[in-house]
């Protein structure tokens, strides 16, 4: 902090919970903004504001929600033969600013801060050793070497949050991550809308769609990854007005994971929502106001329903487009029979893999038709690929480091991540969820805040 705002009302402001609340949802009305119009605004409103916080409080839990709004906020799509320029024009800004603010803040000590790292570390070389005999990259599609560092990505990301947060940094991210279903929610109901409009008397439950930086399934991964930070809010909050804040962003969230269309999220985002509402029960401050609100908010819901559509026919909706096929897998099973005969094609592939870029196959993208690599729908699958048995082993470390870090914490927030955690992970079983950015980026900055906060009664007053 310059020495022009070193006085007790920044050093108050700073320490109030009230106002990063505020500045978090301000970051994701900018990654609206953004995501509705052009890229360039959510880019510009997202460094420009951090430029102004990290400038007058020199404190750098604000650029959690600045790296969680500039993935989310991003709608142009990706291809295999193009460099996305505009999020690494902004994400390098951001990239700056934060390499200048690590610059001017650097302590020794800080990189003591930083202990779950091993796991992460180890996937990375796992990831990195197959690119030494892959045979699937064309000159056409060279760019596709550099996804061979993206858990390279994810260790600097992981280390310069670590060596950087400090106090306040886990209640941040808690309000990050509960906030971003305002986002998530709100494209997929803008692009449900627009197809809709554009296809009349087409069920909107039968649709599949791009978002930019991903598709509608991987939108319902992260709410479902996003839903305990509500719950924690509830449980911790004495404030009738949290309680209810936190409520409509329950709900926001649970119209978003049926707008996702995706039948995973379905299953575990219900598994969830039941497994986190007896939680509340037990662990609430305010029990009472908490079941209260909830109920009015299912009440308004289903009434809103049944006048606009019909309880009777959004449960059958849900039935004949959702769940068409049953629990059938989806062409899931012949992907994991083609990981497996990836991984079993010799010594070195068993123990190290094939590689994360093993198979091209030309499929349908945000921007036509484009030459992307397979990625097999399974966690477990998908590491095998990419890293043999020595990545599966090192996945297995950074699991057990994930986990061991909740244990430090208190009762209501080691089941609530626990929850979070165990679902998301049963999901990454049959989806993408590991080595995909959208939710590893989120997930070591949450495990960064988690090393360098102890607090988790965030509306508590800290002392300055």
């Amino acid at each position: 902090m310059v020495s022009l705002f070193r006085n007790n009302f920044f050093k108050k402001l700073n320490n109030n919970w009230i106002f990063e609340y505020i500045i978090v949802l301000l970051y994701i009305g900018i990654g609206i903004l953004g995501w509705t119009y052009e890229y360039r605004y959510a880019g510009m409103g997202i460094v420009g504001l951090s430029l102004i916080l990290l400038f007058i409080f020199n404190d750098f839990k604000y650029i959690i929600p600045a790296g969680i709004t500039v993935i989310f906020s991003y709608n142009v799509g990706f291809e295999t033969q193009e460099m996305p320029i505009e999020i690494a024009c902004y994400g390098g800004a951001l990239i700056a600013i934060i390499l200048i603010y690590s610059i001017i803040n650097f302590k020794l000590s800080n990189f003591k801060k930083p202990k779950s790292y091993i796991g992460i570390v180890l996937l990375a070389i796992s990831c990195i050793i197959p690119i030494f005999w892959n045979n699937v990259i064309t000159e056409e599609t060279k760019l596709l070497y550099f996804i061979y560092f993206t858990w390279v990505l994810y260790v600097v990301v992981y280390f310069v949050f670590g060596i950087n947060l400090g106090k306040n940094a886990l209640r941040v991210a808690i309000f990050t991550f509960s906030s971003l279903v305002i986002l998530i929610s709100y494209e997929c109901f803008r692009q449900v809308r627009e197809m809709v409009a554009n296809n009349p008397g087409v069920n909107p439950l039968s649709m599949w769609y791009y978002l930019g930086w991903g598709l509608c399934n991987e939108a319902g991964i992260m709410l479902c990854f996003s839903m305990p930070f509500i719950f924690y809010e509830m449980i911790k909050t004495e404030n009738p007005i949290v309680s209810a804040l936190a409520v409509v962003k329950l709900s926001i969230c649970v119209v978003g994971i049926v707008l996702t269309t995706s039948r995973g999220a379905f299953l575990f985002g219900s598994i969830e929502l039941g497994l986190l509402l007896l939680l509340m029960l037990i662990f609430s401050k305010k029990r009472i106001t908490n079941v209260v609100f909830v109920l009015l908010f299912a009440a308004l819901a289903v009434l809103y329903v049944h006048l606009n559509y019909g309880v009777e026919k959004v449960y059958n909706d849900i039935k004949e487009y959702i769940f068409y096929n049953n629990l059938d897998d989806n062409g899931r099973k012949a992907l994991w029979e083609t990981a497996t005969n990836l991984w079993n094609q010799d010594t070195i592939t068993k123990i190290f893999g094939s590689g994360i870029v093993s198979e091209l196959e030309n499929r349908h993208s945000f921007n036509g038709t484009d030459n992307v690599f397979i990625v097999y729908h399974s966690t477990f699958y998908e590491m095998l690929v990419v890293g043999g048995i020595f990545g599966v082993a090192m996945l297995a470390v950074h699991f057990f480091e994930k986990y061991f870090q909740l244990f430090k914490k208190e009762l209501p927030f080691v089941f609530v991540m626990l929850v979070g955690y165990l679902v998301v992970d049963a999901y990454g079983m049959v989806d993408n969820t590991y080595g995909m950015y959208y939710y590893m980026v989120p997930l070591v900055i949450l495990m960064a805040a988690l090393d360098c906060d102890k607090n988790t009664d965030i509306f508590k007053k800290v002392e300055i």
